[in-house]
């Protein structure tokens, strides 16, 4: 019988569990598992050469899969580097393990180079943090934490592994995991309340948030909006959560606390589906929506009902949305229905309008050089092939690209969480998810210099990510902030430490020195060409767009 190392278990577990690739930064300490993995065929190992970089690839890399990613980092510091992006899988409810390489368990207590309580430095932002202790638990550990990273609610796990333990011979068995399956029907009382409250409503709202992405609900969504004449607002929604074309889409939620306050005073009864309520950058105390009633739907035990008093619905969101929607439908009588469906028709005509004077006020300046985000925006969509997976980090630029981008289910990844620099790495995972698929992803140029070896990376592996970055040569977001904080700071343009001039930052040259293909572009007519050709030289591709300031 051959005897396997904890490490090579480790491994092999991960294997069995349908693990095909990790995103990793190695070090000493993780050396047996690095050796374990180049044992196998069917593991890739994919090098990054920073941290943050390895976490949102593998990211990236769970959201386009499906699966679980994983990723290798290395001791203390190395957790250190990850700790910001799990943060944001942490948010953002990305399942990953995290493994991390100890040092020697039987010298910890020296206080050695390196070492730290990797356990208590990833306990704020994981579901579950565990340092293995004997050889012979691996595989169950490993079994468990793929299990805890990709139930309801999904989410970050760290695993640490001292290096003599990873070298020690281990009996673990590994097996194949066992299957969850969690699309769990609603209580019938709560349906029944929830759909009373909606049959009341003279002003519903639906507000669908990843979990409807998750539960393939985007049909239900609408079915409910069209019954009882609700508009939708996407609320904490990083993939698709509304279907594409659906005219009762209005804006999303705004991050900020008055400025949700405001829309949701609009409405009597709010439905959450998915989501949490509410999340803002700046939220104001008490009740996000006073006089408003909220149905809160889901199966994030933790977040229903979590901060603000509502009718909570525990379930897979499909199966809850199909049968609300059941529910409502068979007690709407004529003069309900007469009047969801006035207020669907009034909806459909205002939220028409509205759109075509944002374009109408984006033409105004539509040929002004450097252009403006809506002309890129326009230009981007447009060159695009309809099957392209967008990753998209357009931070400032978020609502513009909406009126001319739709996103499609599947094949649009937002950077979750609110830490930036997810854009660059986040695309490297989507593209090894979906080999074959073209990926393009839009970044902000602050955002991007956060995570700039991830164009290594895509040379090294031959990874065909054309990314675009949105060039206005400042930190936008935190100049719109100050002002919406402080209106005081209007006069200060740009406020202090925002702007990323002097020097100039060439992004074209930078990708070209980590081995990408780099384009500077400065006028509208050259931005369609310029993704076209990078898309069809199979090569990684920087494309540096000027834009105006505003």
């Amino acid at each position: 019988m051959t005897v396997r190392t904890a490490a090579q278990v480790f491994v092999d577990q991960l294997a069995a569990c349908g693990v095909t690739k990790i995103f990793g930064n190695p070090g000493t300490t993780e050396y047996a598992v690095l050796d374990a993995v180049r044992e196998r065929d069917d593991v890739e190992f994919v090098l990054c050469l920073h941290e943050g970089v390895a976490v949102s690839a593998a990211a990236g890399y769970a959201r386009a899969s499906g699966q679980v990613g994983v990723v290798e980092l290395h001791a203390g510091p190395g957790l250190g580097n990850g700790l910001g992006m799990i943060y944001d899988a942490w948010a953002g409810q990305t399942p990953l393990v995290v493994y991390v390489g100890q040092g020697d368990q039987s010298t910890l207590y020296l206080e050695p180079t390196l070492g730290a309580d990797l356990v208590g430095m990833a306990t704020p932002v994981t579901k579950w943090a565990y340092e293995i202790r004997t050889p012979d638990e691996v595989a169950q550990v490993v079994r468990r934490a793929m299990k805890v990273a990709h139930t309801p609610p999904y989410g970050p796990v760290v695993l640490s592994l001292p290096m003599d333990v990873s070298e020690q011979p281990s009996a673990g068995a590994v097996t194949a995991p066992s299957a969850l399956r969690h699309r769990l029907r609603p209580d019938a009382d709560a349906l029944a309340e929830a759909a009373e409250l909606l049959l009341a409503a003279d002003a519903p709202l639906i507000v669908p948030g990843d979990g409807v992405a998750r539960s393939g609900a985007l049909a239900e969504v609408g079915r409910l909006a069209r019954l009882v004449g609700a508009p939708i607002r996407g609320g904490t929604m990083s993939e698709t959560a509304i279907e594409p074309g659906e005219p009762l889409t209005a804006d999303r939620l705004h991050f900020g606390g008055e400025e949700a306050r405001a829309v949701l005073a609009r409405y009597d009864v709010v439905v959450a589906v998915g989501t949490k309520v509410f999340t803002q950058l700046f939220p104001l105390p008490g009740d996000p929506a006073p006089g408003c009633r909220i149905i809160h739907i889901g199966l994030d035990a933790w977040e229903l009902g979590k901060s603000h008093p509502s009718t909570l619905v525990a379930g897979d969101e499909r199966q809850c949305l199909a049968e609300l929607a059941d529910l409502v439908e068979l007690k709407l009588d004529e003069t309900r229905a007469a009047r969801a469906a006035d207020r669907r028709r009034s909806l459909e005509t205002s939220l028409a309008q509205a759109a075509s004077q944002a374009l109408a006020a984006d033409r105004q300046r539509w040929d002004e050089s450097p252009m403006t985000p809506a002309r890129a925006c326009f230009e981007i969509t447009r060159a695009m092939p309809e099957d392209a997976c967008v990753v998209d980090e357009a931070i400032t630029t978020q609502g513009v690209f909406y009126r001319y981008f739709t996103p499609q289910p599947g094949r649009w990844f937002r950077a979750r969480g609110g830490g930036i620099g997810e854009g660059l790495p986040m695309a490297l995972g989507v593209q090894a998810a979906r080999p074959g698929t073209p990926v393009v992803a839009l970044t902000g140029d602050g955002s991007s210099m956060y995570s700039l070896t991830a164009y290594w990376t895509a040379a090294h592996h031959e990874l065909p990510v054309v990314w675009v970055v949105l060039n206005n040569a400042t930190y936008r977001i935190l100049q719109d902030n100050a002002v919406r904080r402080r209106p005081a700071a209007q006069a200060q343009d740009p406020v202090l430490a925002t702007s990323l001039q002097g020097p100039e930052i060439d992004h074209a040259a930078v990708a070209r020195g980590l081995g990408c293909a780099g384009v500077r572009v400065t006028e509208p007519a050259e931005l369609g060409s310029a993704i076209h050709d990078a898309l069809a030289s199979g090569r990684p591709t920087v494309i540096d767009l000027v834009l105006a300031p505003r």
